[in-house]
């Protein structure tokens, strides 16, 4: 009797790996950045080496404070949707749009504690190596809804504080105090240079720099 051999997908061997197109693979990168704070998963290659257990320690930390945070967002847009303003004239929450914006936050932040309970449980428990062998044969789109539901919480938490932070917006700008509206437009300022500032770093870090011929670079002993 002989024996045929399974011919074996190459596609089931690089389904972790970067796509081609430059479009697709920013937005894997993104992704990545987002489920595993790395740029890409070429560190599922070796999960026998100590760098390995180094970074299932960081994202098990990182889980941690996503919910930590997420309960804060979530005790915020609880206590706005619960409550009445107690100076009105200075943080009217009471208006539609913010109470709305309040509401979205209440639901992306209780998401986001849901979602980052269960992912740092089984992520805890499905780390070893044999698990992460089995995870770096799966195909493409097994691996791209793996990475959605890592970053699933970040998301949501992500969202439920931009919401908050307009619900808050909305409801000191429209106050009518042109102290407060004022101050309010500062902070606007400051969270969307904060974005900038994030985005920049996330462009910067990690690229790899050609050294120039011309202007070596020397180092004393």
């Amino acid at each position: 009797m002989t024996r045929t051999s399974i011919p074996v997908n190459s596609s089931l061997e690089t389904g972790y790996q970067a796509p081609n197109n430059p479009i697709l693979r920013l937005a894997f990168k993104v992704l990545c950045v987002i489920a595993v704070s790395r740029e890409s998963l070429d560190h599922w290659d070796d999960t026998e080496n100590k760098e390995w257990k180094d970074h299932v320690s960081i994202m098990v930390n990182r889980f941690q404070n996503t919910n930590i945070t997420a309960g804060l967002v979530l005790a915020t847009a609880t206590l706005f949707l619960s409550s009445v303003p107690p100076i009105e004239h200075l943080m009217a929450y009471n208006f539609s749009i913010s109470y709305i914006f309040a509401m979205v936050s209440f639901g992306a932040a209780l998401l986001s504690v849901i979602s980052g309970s269960a992912v740092l449980v089984i992520y805890e428990t499905s780390t070893a190596h044999k698990d992460m062998g089995t995870l770096k044969r799966m195909p493409r789109h097994q691996v791209i809804a793996l990475l959605l539901w890592l970053a699933y919480p970040s998301v949501c938490l992500s969202i439920a504080t931009c919401c908050l932070f307009m619900s808050i917006f909305i409801a000191c700008f429209w106050s009518g105090n042109s102290v407060v509206s004022t101050i309010t437009v500062l902070a606007c300022l400051a969270f969307l240079s904060n974005g900038g500032l994030t985005l920049y770093v996330f462009s910067v870090v990690g690229e790899k720099r050609v050294d120039d011929p011309k202007n070596p670079t020397h180092t004393s002993c």
